[in-house]
């Protein structure tokens, strides 16, 4: 006789046995699926991760080389400039003082009469070209947007001095023969109109101390009224803080001097 196992019993009965055999590996595989699920998962999080930082510095890293990339276009062009036969310091067509005291319409200057000196005067990092001919004047010149483009200029009468750096004031020093001596402040900036801020009148000639406190004093804007010298730094810091004036130093144009200060 065949011998039969109880369903209750403590051994399975073969088809028991069977239906182990099966579920045992299924079981298996799918604790394997859900590690391989979960490497998955990391594996995306990380690769998410690494996208977003390199998006995060593709948007930053353009805004410096733009900066760099238009100083070092402005610079060449210079360099360009500098090397013709023939400058224009001042803006072509102009009508000025000239040297002999004759007003005469201005063009341009050869190129061994002028000089240059680079300059930081507005916010950016792109430099400024200051030119001169002493016998017709100078100008100050910036390079943007493909284009030069003339911040200020004046004849002979007046030199550079100065300016305060990237705070956009630059000063210059005027005489007209007869008259006193001046300290001029301008606020400079691209594609406007140079804005006068204040002077002051040095009259040191030959002359009786009435005519001297007549001419010397102090003005701010283009009011004729005196003020104190306290108020008339205290309107210059205004513009430039406690940033000091850098010098201007005019270089004779020669190949040697452009590689050395335009840069």
């Amino acid at each position: 006789m065949q011998r039969q196992l109880s369903p209750g019993g403590d051994c399975p009965s073969r088809s028991e046995e069977i239906l182990f055999h099966f579920q045992f590996p299924a079981n298996g595989e799918k604790e394997v699926s859900m590690k391989n699920k979960e490497r998955k998962n990391k594996w995306l999080r990380s690769l998410i991760g690494y996208l977003l930082l390199i998006v995060m510095i593709v948007a930053v890293i353009p805004a410096v080389p733009s900066e760099a990339s238009a100083k070092s276009v402005a610079l060449t062009k210079y360099r360009q400039l500098l090397s013709k036969k023939r400058i224009s310091v001042i803006p072509q067509g102009k009508r000025i003082m000239g040297d002999d005291y004759r007003e005469i319409k201005y063009y341009s200057s050869e190129a061994k009469y002028v000089k240059f000196s680079i300059a930081y005067i507005d916010g950016d990092d792109v430099p400024e070209l200051i030119l001169r001919d002493s016998r017709y004047g100078f100008g100050v010149w910036t390079y943007k947007g493909g284009s030069f483009r003339c911040l200020q200029w004046k004849d002979f009468y007046d030199f550079p001095v100065g300016y305060y750096k990237k705070k956009g004031v630059f000063r210059i020093n005027a005489t007209t023969e007869g008259s006193p001596f001046y300290r001029e402040y301008y606020k400079l900036q691209t594609g406007k109109k140079a804005v006068y801020i204040q002077t002051q009148s040095c009259f040191d000639g030959d002359a009786d101390r009435e005519t001297l406190n007549e001419w010397n004093g102090f003005y701010i804007g283009n009011s004729k009224k005196k003020v104190s010298s306290s108020a008339f730094y205290k309107n210059l810091k205004k513009y430039v803080g406690s940033t000091k004036m850098t010098q201007i130093y005019m270089h004779n144009n020669t190949q040697a001097n452009r590689k050395k200060y335009i840069k």
